[in-house]
């Protein structure tokens, strides 16, 4: 199979994941890197375009390979798509950002964290996106790519500007509860003694709620500490940087919620975060149980 026919075949879904092309396209990998990067470089001025296609999936495709073969010259191109202001780039990706974006932004930011920073403060960009650029941050110190004390020396940061102007962060209150939310979940992991005023400051003013994360959770997590903590999650495929891009392809693309069809609906990626939301409060709950055991 030619380079041409891979990327022919990678364009649009025909029902059925295509397995062999993904497979040639890694095999390929050095010779179908160029005309990955120019597929992702191309979408993002032809944005528009692609929400006319919802059955194109080659810049989804191009987003988990080159994450896969861990490709810094993507890194650029990736910020720049899901910098687009408005909801479009999280609409003309099916469940990618729920699904692997945070875990694609780790797998090629190369443990430059600059610009995800900058996507995370974006405030005129989807609040999904900026939430996957928080769970970026994560995934890079379960991996151990970047260390602990460097992103909470970025919260840190990140709540002080909060409880500055939360203005200059969040353009509602939706949008507060849904990033500050995730801010608190992750920073949450880090057992992070260091940043305890600061997170407790939102359960006492009410910042986020409560059926999102609760004060006893962040507490449990200090006192297991962050070893502990960071070693439960290591193998969990959400922390996880991205090593099957086949598999992560059909999961964004292929794997179809009946019951939503049934209904009229597509996937989407609000569907993603609550699986996420459900795997994380599963974790929670068998935290908690495992305390009630040791009492």
């Amino acid at each position: 199979m030619q380079l041409e026919e891979i990327i022919s075949k990678l364009e649009n879904k025909n029902g059925e994941l295509p397995r062999e092309a993904l497979e040639r396209a890694i095999e390929e990998r050095e010779a179908i890197t160029p005309l990955l990067l120019d597929i992702l470089s191309n979408s993002k001025n032809n944005i528009k375009e692609l929400s006319n296609k919802p059955d194109y999936i080659l810049h989804i495709c191009a987003f988990y390979l080159l994450a896969q073969f861990k490709e810094v010259q993507a890194y650029p191109l990736i910020i720049d798509f899901f910098s687009i202001p408005g909801d479009m780039p999280v609409n003309t990706t099916e469940n990618l950002v729920g699904e692997g974006l945070g875990r694609i932004l780790a797998s090629v930011c190369d443990g430059n964290i600059e610009p995800i920073k900058q996507l995370i403060e974006n405030t005129e960009i989807d609040r999904s996106v900026r939430a996957a650029g928080i769970e970026s941050l994560m995934i890079l110190v379960v991996q151990k790519i970047i260390p602990r004390e460097e992103i909470i020396q970025h919260h840190k940061e990140l709540f002080l500007k909060i409880y500055a102007d939360k203005s200059s962060v969040f353009k509602d209150k939706k949008e507060q509860n849904y990033i500050l939310g995730s801010l608190i979940m992750n920073s949450s992991m880090l057992a992070p003694v260091e940043l305890q005023q600061y997170i407790e400051k939102t359960f006492d003013e009410h910042l986020i709620r409560h059926i999102d994360y609760d004060r006893q959770e962040f507490e449990y997590l200090l006192e297991i500490g962050p070893e502990a903590t960071l070693n439960e999650v290591r193998n969990d495929m959400y922390y996880c940087l991205i090593e099957d891009a086949i598999s992560d392809i059909e999961s964004t693309c292929f794997v179809t919620f009946p019951f939503l069809q049934a209904q009229g609906f597509s996937n989407s990626p609000k569907k993603s975060k609550r699986k996420v939301k459900k795997n994380k409060k599963m974790q929670q709950e068998s935290r908690r149980k495992n305390r009630s055991k040791k009492k």
